[in-house]
């Protein structure tokens, strides 16, 4: 049986399920760019997964996200926030960071890959990156998946004279699992032969009603809370499509809202998944026990 990965988005809480990952990849002594065979990721989560997929241990993932993050979320001048674009960010430092990790193109991962982005000036919003985007560099795909409103600026390319313009594919997909379970239905060895590890990168916490009510209280509210928070319906859906025994989700209950953009809160989000690794990691084990690269 082959194993697919899935990863939401959720800005700096990215390192979460990379402790949780460094953790696994230890008690199973093997790195999962070696057993996973498909990969699914949203903003933050495309990091991790197209990292993964060129074979980058959950290790060095990790050590990228702890030595980068503060110099990624570095506040641009405040000044910023009476233009007509404003963002808190300047995505350049990510940028560098993808361009110098991730230099090939789509087509030369080797494994299924897919990363949804939102295409602001296309008769559909919803574009996935895979392989089929032939030489669309990597770092671009990323880059546009990362692109979150208010916290970092739109990315745009020219392609045939016509001026593309992405942002977050979280704006969509945040939680990129049916987008993984519906590419894999094109690739004839995956039919009904693979189970999905899917982690929720914002954590399991509480809704709660928005107690501002104005047009931007209500903006807020979607973008932060619901937006955010997609991903439970994917979930039940996958459970339906391919057996609740062969999905497993990764989503620590908490009861607080831990700001993606504090870089201040990695060490105590790292925590969090430490020790829901513990208290998970007997029946995880169970349910990887049948993954082809696992098997004795």
């Amino acid at each position: 049986m082959k194993l697919a990965i899935s990863v939401s988005g959720g800005g700096a809480l990215g390192i979460g399920p990379l402790q949780f990952m460094r953790r696994l990849e230890e008690d199973l002594g093997k790195h999962l760019a070696d057993i996973a065979d498909a990969f699914a990721g949203t903003s933050t989560g495309s990091i991790a997964v197209v990292g993964l997929c060129n074979g980058m241990s959950a290790e060095e993932l990790y050590s990228l996200y702890e030595d980068n993050l503060s110099a990624i979320f570095t506040k641009v001048s405040a000044a910023r926030l009476v233009t007509n674009n404003y963002y808190r960010y300047n995505n350049a430092k990510l940028k560098k960071l993808l361009q110098t990790n991730f230099k090939k193109c789509m087509y030369e991962f080797k494994k299924p890959m897919f990363i949804p982005a939102t295409f602001m000036n296309g008769r559909s919003v919803e574009k996935v990156w895979d392989r089929g985007d032939g030489m669309t560099e990597q770092w671009f795909a990323v880059l546009s998946s990362c692109s979150a409103p208010t916290y970092f600026d739109t990315v745009s390319r020219t392609k045939n004279n016509k001026k593309e313009i992405y942002c977050d594919g979280g704006m969509w997909a945040n939680d990129p699992i049916m987008v993984l379970e519906s590419g894999l239905n094109n690739v004839k060895e995956f039919k009904n032969n693979y189970r999905i590890l899917s982690f929720n990168t914002r954590m399991d916490r509480p809704n709660s009603a928005p107690k501002d009510k104005s047009v931007l209280g209500w903006g807020k509210y979607i973008l932060d809370e619901w937006i955010a928070r997609t991903g439970n319906s994917g979930y039940y859906e996958a459970c339906a499509n391919i057996g609740k025994e062969n999905v497993f989700r990764v989503a620590p209950p908490v009861e607080e809202k831990y700001p993606m953009d504090d870089v201040s809160l990695i060490g105590e989000i790292s925590n969090i998944w430490d020790e829901y690794y513990d208290e998970v990691k007997k029946e995880l084990l169970k349910f990887l026990k049948p993954i082809d690269g696992l098997k004795k």
